[in-house]
């Protein structure tokens, strides 16, 4: 299923809290400047691979966070992203329970769209069915699985699951090819008069296995360095 956020990632996953990584973030950064010295010049500029997760105490309410942020601005999307949690009465983790029993018009009246309150009801009916990756053994599966798994939810694309790898579980190679922001960070770090195309992209960033989350952190850097 296609996602209608893949611009949103400066509101929806970079404020919070340090992400909390599952690799050697010092040695990522060394082998990558090694391997790809026109990143390692842009590494140098920006400093230390630090990317930040929303305060989420898991993989549920992180995609329930991405749901309502989807197409909106920080400020707007914060704001009915509050006003669901109070609806729902069951603090920063309402958890699937809540949401599932909440009346549409509870959720509407918060300020859902239709699409997201579905999308919500949907994530919340997966995770009381047993459909959702176990929480307590995210670690023993892949990021192929996930995104298999977490995907198939309505209004839960590729680029939602692959945010969630990077920020919320730390994982070391995701490469988010479709995100606006990567393409443009790339065209700018390399010279490119164009934005490069998904699968170009993903061709030419095989130097950067087996660290592409943390080249591709870089690229949005790039973007706030040209800003």
């Amino acid at each position: 299923m296609a996602d209608s956020s893949k611009q949103e990632v400066g509101t929806a996953y970079t404020a919070g809290r340090a992400t909390p990584l599952s690799f050697d973030a010092e040695k990522a950064v060394h082998e990558l400047s090694a391997a790809d010295p026109v990143l390692g010049k842009l590494i140098a500029r920006v400093g230390p691979y630090s990317p930040q997760t929303v305060a989420a105490p898991d993989a549920f309410h992180a995609l329930m966070r991405a749901i309502v942020y989807q197409q909106l601005s920080g400020k707007a999307a914060g704001t009915i992203h509050r006003r669901v949690l109070a609806a729902l009465d069951g603090g920063d983790t309402p958890g699937a329970e809540r949401i599932a029993a909440a009346e549409d018009a509870t959720l509407r009246g918060a300020g859902l769209s239709q699409n997201k309150m579905l999308s919500l009801q949907a994530l919340a009916a997966a995770q009381l069915a047993g459909e959702l990756p176990d929480e307590s053994r995210l670690d023993d599966y892949d990021d192929a699985e996930l995104i298999e798994r977490y995907s198939a939810i309505r209004g839960i694309g590729r680029w939602t699951v692959e945010m969630l790898l990077l920020f919320h579980l730390g994982r070391p190679d995701v490469m988010p090819i479709h995100d606006l922001g990567v393409r443009k960070g790339y065209a700018m770090t390399y010279g490119r008069d164009e934005l490069p195309k998904p699968k170009q992209l993903e061709r030419e960033c095989e130097i950067w296995r087996p660290y592409r989350s943390v080249g591709s952190w870089f690229m949005w850097r790039a973007t706030e360095l040209e800003d």
